[in-house]
């Protein structure tokens, strides 16, 4: 705490003798002002959690984790073409009336050009770095 209040006065000191050297209209040029840093305490911030991504699934029977379907749990299942995303690694399928983010799935299935059906979920609510179509959670593709 002594080191901060002796800063302080030094830092007071330097700025009114730099105003007592100005007080005429002819002041000669002083030399340049050295500043010493004031250590100031910092405290931690936590970083913003971000939501966890949803990771890929297996397709087919035993898919086990996010989006897989259990004993009574309900799927949708949806046709289209598969399409690329604007960024790498995004694919999507684009039906009639919407654009699905296909996530997880059997990627050697999901083929740029290609009619599948795929099984699983939609997952609105779901960030991603894909920028376009509603996210649907792949459980199972199958051709045409």
């Amino acid at each position: 705490m002594a080191i901060r209040t002796v800063l302080f006065l030094a830092a007071v000191a330097s700025v009114l003798g730099g105003c007592a050297a100005a007080s005429d209209d002819t002041a000669a040029p002083s030399a340049a002002p050295t500043l010493s840093p004031v250590p100031s305490q910092v405290s931690a911030v936590p970083a913003p959690s971000r939501p966890a991504t949803v990771p890929p699934t297996a397709s087919g029977p035993g898919a086990s984790g996010p989006g897989a379907f259990g004993p009574g749990a309900s799927g949708m299942s949806v046709s289209g073409e598969v399409v690329e995303g604007v960024e790498a690694g995004c694919l999507l399928l684009r039906t009639p009336g919407t654009l699905y983010l296909l996530v997880g799935g059997d990627r050697a299935a999901l083929q740029v050009g290609k009619r599948v059906t795929v099984v699983g979920t939609p997952q609105p609510g779901l960030m991603s770095t894909c920028q376009q179509g509603t996210p649907f959670q792949v459980v199972s593709v199958r051709s045409g």
